[in-house]
């Protein structure tokens, strides 16, 4: 008798096709999903990490001093997303031993700063804060692990590194926010922030000299002077509440037009 129904069993030479591309198919799919490794390290791209991971660092401390900002949340969201992919592209090995030790270091300890950082973006606004301070010493822990693979990268190849001082500016304004930030925090738990104060105010002051340096050298430049004004019209803003600190606490308006020269001096930056 014939069955109504067809051969539920595949020819053999159709079910190995099948079974081909069904792995093809998938080994694409994962790749697509891997961060591409990037080979040359450079003191450029990792100066870009550490404007990623102080910026995550600056929205965290704006989420703990006020939990419903939607903003901030949003903002963490996206520096992770953008930190998931460049930071698992840096290069496994170096040459260098010491060098390969910390890019090792460096890979171990982002995702667990991830998957923290992530919980608490994803925490309903209803939460109390959670305590940051583990998530934060680990974010430094990174930031300054970062900071001597560039340092050795700047060492390596000094002549690549000629043209870096708008990003550097905008590092210097990230870290001033980020300062400021955790200052206010501190105040608002009553602690102790005297030599903190002091850190805060050499950092605007050496903020203020370089800025006015860049002011000087490209201030006549036909495209970088427009974003230098920009940028310094936005530092004006908020250099008075940075310098009467711990008066009227303004964190909003540090993070947001600390934000807008960063912004200013990385389009600095692509303009050479």
């Amino acid at each position: 008798m014939i069955s109504p129904f067809p051969d539920p069993i595949m020819p053999k030479a159709h079910l190995l096709a099948a079974v081909f591309f069904l792995l093809a198919f998938m080994n694409q799919a994962a790749a697509s999903e891997q961060p591409v490794k990037n080979n040359n390290l450079t003191s450029e791209y990792l100066l870009k990490q550490e404007l990623l991971l102080n910026q995550l660092i600056v929205n965290i401390h704006l989420l703990q001093i006020d939990f419903l900002n939607k903003k901030a949340r949003e903002n963490m969201q996206d520096n992770l997303a953008l930190l998931n992919q460049s930071i698992p592209a840096l290069p496994e090995q170096s040459r260098d031993q010491e060098t390969s030790k910390l890019l090792s270091s460096t890979l171990a300890l982002w995702p667990i700063i991830s998957r923290h950082a992530a919980w608490m973006a994803d925490l309903p606004t209803y939460s109390r804060p959670p305590e940051a301070s583990t998530l934060l010493l680990a974010l430094a822990k990174l930031d300054r692990k970062l900071l001597l693979l560039r340092q050795k990268m700047l060492t390596r190849y000094p002549h690549r590194n000629q043209k870096l001082g708008f990003l550097e500016q905008a590092l210097l304004m990230q870290r001033l926010s980020r300062e400021y930030l955790s200052l206010t925090l501190s105040e608002m738990k009553e602690e102790k922030t005297a030599s903190g104060r002091l850190q805060l105010q050499t950092l605007a002051r050496h903020f203020e000299q370089k800025l006015e340096k860049l002011e000087k050298q490209f201030g006549d430049h036909a495209h970088a002077a427009q974003p230098i004004k920009q940028a310094q019209a936005a530092w004006n803003f908020i250099k008075v509440g940075i310098e009467q600190f711990p008066g009227k606490p303004v964190p909003e308006m540090v993070a947001r037009y600390g934000n807008t020269i960063v912004s200013r001096m990385t389009s600095a930056h692509q303009m050479f």
